[in-house]
């Protein structure tokens, strides 16, 4: 450690008349040390419970999905065109339906799956109550939401009505029984009552011309693969869809949430860092006659501004190190060991959620060392106006 560092923190940290710590120093220390210990695990627990959300939109959602922009488009001939480019399609449509049991009656948008078995493995979690396979008729699965309001249990039968599909030729919609597979629960958005999974077997012999109205879901689609579309179909004919586009508005609230907390929680380290300012002004004065003699020595103005600038990146540097230190230990211990519970009945299986993200890390680092060098600003301009001469025969 040179010189001006050694005075730094000599200046700083230690009453040389007692020879004890400057308690006001380990203050403005234990406070950057706090706001950025609870930072860092605000942070986190915003990003796991973003990752828990992003798992079960994904596990519901299709990555991408491209629909027909009108009922002339060929999709057939577009799957195979895709299929020989070595990218895997599976037919894919939603429908607007009525499900009934009883004399109830709710309406819900029925996601038309390939293989309904697959599709309830892939739930997973997700899935409450089920009844094994094979069923003797169609099966449905539904939200556990929907499910409360109907009175319906696995194993119990319902009959789904087409609405949309009625005509002058059939004034009543065509209808369909169909056998409650398995109740689901994300307990996200609206997913509970208003969507409803089916197989395209039993929705062919419920929606007249299905095949006209559905589109193709990308299985596995990376980035790359989805640029490449409009080289092999008319992208005029088709409308590509993301589950990113379809809940642009849940992605803005989170990460606008996640901004929000940050600055909130930045203020922490801001109040510490004020309080930094009175305690290095509070040195200044107290040093008053130290400053003098080593102006008259020849210390220049730059190096005693130098000097308390310093010290403000010692209050952060200990602070921040301290605090993230902390928070990035209490994270990663609750990643791999979920010691912390969270609410019951949400995250009750693997506990309060965290996700580490080491930019978030970097973040806090840098913006603490940056307010604490901003503490200190005022301080150090304010010992580099002290007269060499009146300072030396100042009398404390």
């Amino acid at each position: 450690m040179n010189n001006s560092w050694f005075l730094a923190r000599r200046l700083l940290f230690w009453r040389q008349e007692r020879r004890k710590l400057n308690r006001s120093a380990v203050i403005s220390v234990a406070g950057v040390a706090a706001g950025s210990a609870v930072l860092i695990l605000s942070l986190s627990i915003l990003n796991g419970f973003e990752a828990d959300v992003w798992d079960s939109l994904l596990r519901f959602e299709q990555h991408s999905v491209l629909l027909p922009r009108s009922l002339q488009v060929d999709a057939r001939a577009a799957q195979q065109t895709l299929h020989a480019a070595g990218i895997i399609t599976q037919p894919y449509a939603e429908r607007k339906l009525v499900v009934q049991s009883g004399e109830n009656y709710r309406l819900a948008t029925a996601r038309i799956v390939t293989d309904l078995a697959e599709h309830q493995a892939a739930l997973g979690e997700a899935i409450m109550q089920n009844i094994p396979y094979p069923l003797s008729g169609d099966g449905v699965i539904i939200g556990a939401l929907l499910a409360d309001r109907l009175d319906l249990m696995p194993g119990d039968e319902v009959r789904l009505l087409s609405p949309l599909d009625i005509s002058l030729a059939v004034p009543r919609p065509p209808q369909l029984t169909a056998t409650i597979q398995a109740v689901y629960e994300f307990g996200i958005l609206n997913f509970d009552e208003a969507y409803i999974f089916i197989d395209f077997n039993a929705a062919e012999r419920l929606i007249p011309r299905l095949s006209s109205y559905a589109g193709l879901s990308l299985v596995g689609t990376e980035e790359e693969q989805e640029r490449l579309l409009p080289e092999l179909i008319d992208i005029e004919e088709w409308e590509l869809r993301t589950w990113e586009t379809d809940h642009v508005d849940l992605l803005t609230a989170m990460r606008m949430e996640k901004l929000g907390s940050a600055v909130v929680l930045f203020l922490i380290i801001l109040v510490a860092s004020f309080n930094a300012t009175s305690t290095m002004v509070m040195s200044v004065m107290e040093k008053y006659r130290e400053i003098g003699i080593l102006r008259s020595l020849g210390a220049s103005r730059r190096f005693i501004k130098a000097l308390f600038l310093r010290q403000g990146l010692l209050i952060g540097l200990v602070g921040v190190c301290t605090g993230v230190g902390l928070g990035v230990a209490v994270a990663l211990c609750q990643m791999a060991y979920h010691v912390i519970p969270g609410p019951e009945g949400i995250y009750a299986a693997s506990g309060l959620p965290m996700e580490l993200r080491w930019i978030d890390v970097v973040v806090v680092l840098v913006g603490a060392i940056i307010m604490s060098l901003g503490a200190a600003w005022y301080p150090a301009r304010y010992a580099t106006s002290i007269p060499p001469g009146q300072a030396v025969n100042y009398e404390k």
